[in-house]
């Protein structure tokens, strides 16, 4: 068993991943890819993912093909946001932080240095800055409500909030200076607008997560720090308004152009970290040469034997007539067998989908990833990934009673170190996001209420009750890092998608022991 050989450092938590429902028909996992700080030229990581899936859905290698699959899975590779914390983004001496870094090409621009290159940098270090502010938002409330015990007895919380607090007026300082100077400069209307953009998109992010802080422990701090986080989000609602921004949420409204616009900026300063995905066909080329391969045995075999029974039979007659039609039908035959045998051939060799990741503004080729898919019997299945799948298991004998159908998802991700370091300081570290749309898993799914007739004790009459029919979707991912072509580490995760023929009900992390 591949436990047994593997270091108990080798097998660590795997924190950096989650799956969560996104909508009615699709969930989203996203798996951390980390750069190894290694002299190796390469990163390697492999990602296999087991769906076990009820066999009443009746998804299997007779109904649910490759093209079905790729079809339903949507695939997005960005970098992860640098973490930085709000102190390090406001120090002037910090080379990393974005906001000096805008300002120093601002400075360039004023002397006369004004270039795309510039414009494009300003306008990417924009992106950024909402970008790492908004992470930073998100970690702060993250840690106070995972740790908030444990942080309230080591620290003095109020003055922890406190601080917390001023480094955000700080932050709104320097944002109101580089604004100023934006509007003193002569820069394109295009960087006006980059900066409103995030300006308004930070602004949105100050308010939502002290909001939630307020919601969460606005019962368990003092009046003063309330009444100073009450000041702030108001401040944030009314620097809108004066912006005359489309991020206001208003009461008694659908606010859909909320929503709409929300969606614009989010897309727009993480546009900075999505990288272009260039698909190839691994196959094709291959293919195409067994192709011709097997038409031109098939032509051999045919002009053989056409000329062999032309030394037998006299031409035109009826034996002649017929050897001719069978050789026709057996060429065909021969010609089809090939292709198949070709298909399979191939198939072995080669990825089912092959992706070349490319940085899109130094256009450059950083990574690549093959991907396969197909259906395995359960013996074929590694041990350790049969146990974690029956481990939420209530009795040995309750896998009978639910048999499941198993598609292997196996993808290969390669980084290339030298090319992300020579061009990324801060920006290393990978994110692969990826959604699964279960619409077509719910073909054959039964009624999502069903109801049981049921005597009543109490009321001493027969009563319908309703019953939910449910699905259990289980994943079992595991995830192997390579340093060169050594195993580094080996992490897994368990999820359970519980579905029913309207979508996806709710996700759930089991646990599980090896």
């Amino acid at each position: 068993m591949i436990l047994k050989a593997m270091d108990d450092e080798k097998i660590r938590d795997w924190k950096e991943s989650s799956i969560e429902r996104h909508d009615l028909y699709n969930f989203e996992s996203k798996i951390d890819y980390t750069l190894e700080l290694t002299d190796e030229k390469k990163t390697s990581y492999h990602l296999a993912t087991y769906f076990f899936i009820p066999s009443s859905l009746q998804i299997n290698k007779d109904t649910y093909g490759k093209e079905q699959f790729f079809s339903d899975i949507n695939n997005r590779i960005r970098f992860k946001t640098p973490k930085l914390p709000l102190e390090g983004i406001l120090d002037e001496q910090n080379e990393l932080s974005p906001m000096n870094t805008i300002l120093k090409s601002m400075k360039d621009i004023e002397y006369g240095k004004s270039d795309l290159d510039s414009i494009t940098k300003i306008e990417r270090e924009l992106c950024l800055l909402a970008d790492m502010i908004k992470v930073f938002l998100r970690d702060q409330f993250n840690y106070i409500q995972n740790n908030y015990n444990k942080t309230r007895k080591q620290y003095n919380l109020p003055d922890l909030i406190d601080s917390y607090l001023e480094s955000i007026k700080k932050l709104k300082m320097k944002l109101k200076l580089m604004g100023s100077r934006m509007l003193m400069t002569q820069i394109p209307i295009r960087l006006h607008e980059a900066f409103q953009f995030a300006d308004e998109y930070i602004s949105l992010q100050i308010e939502k997560w002290f909001t939630r802080f307020l919601k969460d422990f606005g019962d368990k701090i003092n009046q003063e720090i309330k009444t100073r986080m009450i000041v702030l989000i108001e401040k944030e609602q009314q620097h809108r308004e004066y912006l005359k921004s489309l991020l206001i949420i208003i009461e008694k409204d659908n606010n859909e152009t909320f929503s709409y616009q929300e969606g614009i900026m989010k897309k727009y300063v993480q546009s900075v970290l999505y990288l272009e995905k260039k698909k190839k066909d691994p196959k094709s080329q291959s293919l195409e040469i067994f192709y011709s391969v097997a038409a031109g045995v098939a032509m051999f075999f045919s002009l053989f034997f056409g000329f062999l029974i032309l030394s037998f039979f006299p031409t035109y007659s009826i034996p002649f007539i017929i050897a001719t039609v069978v050789i026709y039908m057996l060429k065909d035959r021969i010609k089809d067998n090939i292709r198949g045998v070709s298909q399979k051939a191939v198939g072995s060799l080669f990825p089912d989908q092959r992706i070349d990741i490319v940085d899109g503004f130094n256009k450059e080729k950083i990574g690549k990833s093959n991907e396969i898919v197909s259906f395995k019997n359960k013996n074929k299945i590694p041990p350790e990934i049969l146990k974690i799948r029956r481990s939420s298991n209530i009795s040995s004998i309750e896998e009978r009673g639910k048999p499941e159908d198993v598609l292997l998802y196996k993808k290969k991700i390669t980084l290339f170190n030298k090319k992300i370091k020579q061009f990324h300081v801060r920006r290393k570290d990978l994110s692969d996001v990826i959604r699964f749309n279960i619409r077509g898993f719910l073909r054959y799914a039964d009624d999502p209420i069903q109801f049981l007739s049921k005597w009543n004790v109490d009321k001493k009459k027969i009563e319908d009750i309703p019953v939910s029919k449910v699905y259990h979707l289980n994943l079992v991912l595991k995830l192997t890092s390579f340093k060169g072509k050594k195993v580094n580490k080996i992490h897994y995760k368990k999820f359970r998608v519980i579905i029913d023929q309207q979508g996806i009900k709710r996700v759930l992390e089991p646990k599980f022991h090896l």
